[in-house]
C-alpha cells in the first residue's frame, strides 16, 4: 500500500517509508546467530501462504502502531509465532499482535492530532469500508480502486530492526 504523506516537513521523525508487515517476534540484536533456528521452526509450519485477513483500522498510541490494521489473529499465523518464540527460547513481547502498521508518527507529532488526521485522511479519502465476514478492507489502489480485505503471505523476513527505520537491514527471506 502507498503510504499517505500528511507534512512532508517531518519527513525525517514521521512518516518514514517502510515495506508493511506484520511483526511475527521482535527479537535481541543477536538474532543473526538464530537464523537456522527460525528457519527451522518456519519449516514446521504447513508449506503454503497464511491467508491474512483484515479486521479493522485503529488509532495506536505508541510510534510503531500509529494507525494501523488489525489483523485476525488466525491458528496459522499464532501458531507461527509461538513456535518462532519457542525454537529461539524467547518470551513473546509483540504488542497488538497480529498487526499491520500503515504509517509511523512519532509522539510529538501525535500530540497535536497527527495521528488521528492520518486515520481522519483514510475515512474521508474512502480509503477505508466494510470488509467481508465484518472486517474491513482498504483501498489500496493509486489510479483506481484496489480493494483489498485479505491477502496471502508466502514470506518470512528476518529483520534487523535497529536505529532509523529507513535503516532496518533485511537479514533474510524465508518462504513459507
Amino acid at each position: 500500500m502507498g503510504q499517505l504523506r500528511m507534512n512532508p516537513a517531518q519527513e525525517k521523525a514521521s512518516y518514514p517509508k517502510f515495506h508493511p508487515h506484520i511483526t511475527l517476534a521482535s527479537l535481541p540484536l543477536s538474532v543473526e546467530n538464530k537464523l537456522i533456528d527460525i528457519e527451522a521452526s518456519i519449516l514446521t509450519s504447513k508449506k503454503a501462504p497464511l491467508t491474512v485477513k483484515l479486521s479493522s483500522v485503529e488509532i495506536g498510541s505508541h510510534y510503531f502502531r500509529s494507525v494501523y490494521v488489525v489483523i485476525e489473529p488466525t491458528s496459522e499465523i499464532t501458531d507461527m509465532h509461538g513456535r518462532i518464540h519457542e525454537a529461539l527460547h524467547a518470551v513473546p513481547h509483540t504488542p497488538s499482535f497480529p498487526h499491520l502498521s500503515l504509517c509511523y508518527i512519532d509522539d510529538k507529532d501525535a500530540a497535536v492530532g497527527e495521528r488521528a488526521a492520518f486515520y481522519k485522511t483514510l475515512k474521508d479519502g474512502r480509503k477505508i469500508k466494510a470488509g467481508g465476514e465484518g472486517g474491513v478492507a482498504l483501498d489500496c489502489g493509486v489510479a483506481e480502486e484496489d480493494w483489498m480485505d485479505c491477502f496471502e503471505a508466502d514470506e518470512i523476513w528476518v529483520v534487523r530492526c535497529e536505529g532509523p527505520v529507513n535503516e532496518w537491514a533485511i537479514l533474510q527471506k524465508f518462504d513459507i
